[in-house]
């Protein structure tokens, strides 16, 4: 199951980025119940229940570039039901013209080939003990690939 689901979060990033067909997006990658919690340090960042507020929240955020790509670095099933993820974020504001070229950690868990909860961090230490692991690399937390 853990390679079903390292293949479902690759397909999910994969299709995520501007343009973006929003609530068919979510309907294929959500769980009816599923929780979504974006970096807390995004303007107008809410935890979101339910794929209606994550679609919502999806579209507003995306209407803000112009462009938004992920270059997957590492992508290592934890356990049979999570997913971390490192990826570098490109983007370019729609309105501002600002450049964003970033890491970011991300933390799924899924649940019958569906995201039920998923995490976005800034920092790889955020994302390890969200995901229930100490130590402060990967391979210290056992995520060597």
């Amino acid at each position: 199951m853990s390679e079903e689901n390292v293949e479902m979060v690759r397909r999910a990033m994969e299709q995520y980025g501007v343009p973006m067909d929003t609530p068919p997006f979510v309907d294929q990658f959500w769980d009816p119940e599923g929780d979504y919690y974006p970096v807390r340090k995004i303007p107008n960042a809410r935890p979101c229940h339910g794929r209606k507020e994550i679609a919502r929240w999806h579209a507003e955020y995306m209407d803000t570039w112009d462009r938004w790509e992920y270059a997957i670095r590492r992508l290592i099933a934890v356990g049979d039901d999570r997913v971390f993820v490192h990826a570098r974020v490109h983007a370019e504001g729609h309105e501002s013209g600002v450049k964003l070229d970033a890491d970011l950690y991300f933390c799924a868990w899924l649940r019958q080939g569906r995201f039920f909860r998923w995490e976005d961090h800034l920092t790889l230490l955020g994302a390890l003990h969200a995901l229930g692991l100490s130590g402060e690399t990967l391979e210290a937390a056992g995520l060597s690939e």
